[in-house]
């Protein structure tokens, strides 16, 4: 896979000072991104993002929308200057199991995120792995430290990938699917096992977040938050550990008691 992500360079900001009304003093605010996604010259999404690691988040959406099964997949993507479009080209064998959809999805995310094709791919089970339950601790303290872009706006969401209690990535974003696929993204192009990691989300988790962690191969998905009842029954069909590691330190284990 070539990335040729000419935005890296180029200075797009995170978040930007705002004067408060009447006031000369400004506080610092998320910068808010929009990107569009085209696979083989054809419109694949919109996204509304924060405008960083850009490459990830493509790569990882992808793959959490089931549009590719691994990184190879994709034999090149270009993001221009600006981090406005992205270019992807697929393996022929990849863009042939493309599918145009009914409709436009939209997902449960905070942004304006919408998709318009399809791939054939469906969540299927993963293998469950052991956990301890002083590594979920041990993680909500190492994501703490790794939110910079929260410390600084107050607005985004964050989700860090794990391998037992050692952080391998923690990712930013305005949408809590975004924040999940730039982990999921990191992972691919970094070429990390995800069938042995756990993700760690500040987000709630209604079924599409799920569906995510479930396509990606991840046996393991905490949040700060509670699942929806959906949520949950895709979980346990699917074999995925679903928890909640609340603030008081209680852990709720909804699927995955073994």
């Amino acid at each position: 896979m070539q990335i040729i992500d000419c935005a890296k360079d180029s200075g797009l900001e995170c978040f930007r000072g705002i004067a408060l009304a009447g006031e000369t003093a400004a506080e610092a605010v998320a910068a808010e991104h929009r990107i569009s996604v085209f696979l083989n010259e054809r419109l694949a999404m919109r996204l509304t993002c924060t405008p960083q690691h850009l490459d990830e988040l493509v790569i990882g959406r992808l793959r959490t929308e089931g549009l590719i099964r691994r990184a190879e997949d994709v034999r090149q993507l270009y993001i221009c200057e600006q981090g406005l479009r992205a270019r992807v080209t697929l393996e022929p064998d990849a863009a042939e199991r493309l599918t145009e959809p009914e409709a436009e999805t939209v997902g449960t995310c905070c942004t304006d995120n919408r998709t318009l094709l399809s791939g054939a791919e469906e969540p299927v089970p993963v293998t469950p792995v052991p956990w301890k339950a002083a590594w979920l601790r041990h993680a909500a303290e190492g994501m703490r430290r790794e939110q910079q872009l929260y410390e600084a706006t107050h607005a985004v969401h964050a989700c860090c990938l794990f391998r037992e209690d050692r952080i391998l990535c923690c990712r930013e974003d305005i949408g809590r699917h975004n924040a999940l696929d730039k982990a999921i993204g990191w992972a691919l192009i970094a070429e990390e096992d995800l069938t042995r990691c756990m993700l760690f989300t500040t987000g709630r988790l209604p079924t599409d977040m799920v569906s995510k962690a479930i396509r990606a191969g991840v046996p393991l998905l905490v949040s700060k938050t509670f699942p929806t009842d959906l949520g949950v029954e895709l979980a346990r069909k699917a074999h995925l550990t679903l928890v909640t590691l609340r603030p008081d330190g209680r852990i709720i284990v909804w699927s995955g008691e073994e």
